[in-house]
């Protein structure tokens, strides 16, 4: 965006007010921007993997039904009844940090109590070294699985705190500005009615980038066209852009935060939209692929010497945690 404050004369200067409302309206045209897309980016990944998400909780949801239902076979030994219980323990928790209300599945662990593990097989000679694989890929999806639902409640406990700090005091600062009742020209209360519905719909949509439209239109800061002369209207008008382009910053960044930990990347600042897209891709496959191996392992509860075999090769692998 080019400066809106043009010298009086050709060879004129501007003031240091008139140069830094210039700055900060490029600056905030630049995080507008930047929270724009970071929105597009997290809705599309909401688009690709919520599906998924709701998918592989049913799957989890069939696996500890299947678990439950297995775990009262009498073809199955005690040690692998023992381990169906703890595997069917470790999925019920997880469910129910992702949803605590579930009353079928909050009734699954009451009727397999943890027990002491009864003494070990004696190690066969052979190892089916394939589904030795399958069970350590089972073990390290049903951690993952526990880590990401506690990833989530939290998240939820911290969102459903503290909402959108930004989004909330941009709001509150246009309900006082625009409050109608308060305002005594019947054309400006008419028009301050109308802003403030507006905002009562951006705030219900947690939309910042409405709302910092909507608080330039109430402070009357024209970013299109010359600025004010007058030095104390500048200064009101330069603080109004400097607290939308700490909204800006503030909110751009804590999407960003959310993004990376939804998605395991390390903490950080700057992530491009390529790359941000690039890994939605790649999380949502990571579900594709969870979903399959849920629904295989199911499957295999259908089959008992295969379940036995699987049991057999979990017990050999080294313990996830």
């Amino acid at each position: 965006m080019q400066p809106t404050i043009h010298p009086d004369a050709a060879g004129g200067t501007l003031t240091p007010q008139q140069e830094r409302f210039n700055e900060l309206v490029r600056e905030v045209a630049q995080w507008r921007a930047a929270l724009a897309q970071w929105q597009q980016n997290v809705d599309g990944y909401e688009r690709a993997t919520e599906p998924l998400r709701r998918q592989l909780h049913a799957a989890f949801r069939q696996w500890a039904f299947a678990l439950d239902t297995a775990s009262l076979q009498p073809a199955f030994s005690r040690t692998e009844r023992a381990q169906l219980d703890e595997m069917l323990r470790d999925t019920a928790a997880a469910l129910l940090q992702a949803r605590d209300d579930d009353a079928e599945i909050a009734a699954l662990p009451a009727r397999h109590p943890a027990t002491p593990a009864p003494a070990e097989e004696a190690p066969d000679e052979e190892v089916d070294w394939e589904a030795a694989a399958d069970a350590a890929a089972a073990q390290r999806e049903a951690a993952a699985a526990r880590r990401r639902a506690e990833r989530a409640r939290q998240r939820r406990s911290k969102e459903a705190q503290q909402a959108s700090q930004s989004v909330r005091d941009v709001y509150r600062r246009l309900a006082s500005a625009l409050h109608p009742d308060r305002e005594a020209d019947a054309a400006l209360r008419e028009r301050k009615t109308a802003w403030m519905q507006q905002a009562n719909q951006a705030y219900a949509d947690g939309n910042l980038l409405a709302l910092l439209e909507l608080q330039l239109q109430a402070e009357q800061v024209n970013t299109s066209g010359p600025a004010a002369a007058d030095e104390r209207r500048l200064r009101h008008y330069i603080a109004v852009l400097q607290e939308q382009l700490a909204e800006l910053q503030a909110e751009t960044r804590r999407i960003e935060a959310d993004f990376r930990a939804d998605t395991g990347l390390p903490p950080g600042a700057g992530l491009q939209p390529r790359k941000a897209e690039r890994v939605a891709s790649a999380e949502a496959q990571r579900l594709r692929e969870e979903l399959l191996l849920l629904q295989r392992q199911v499957r295999l509860l259908d089959d008992v010497e295969a379940a036995k075999d699987w049991l057999r090769a979990l017990r050999r692998m080294p313990r996830v945690s």
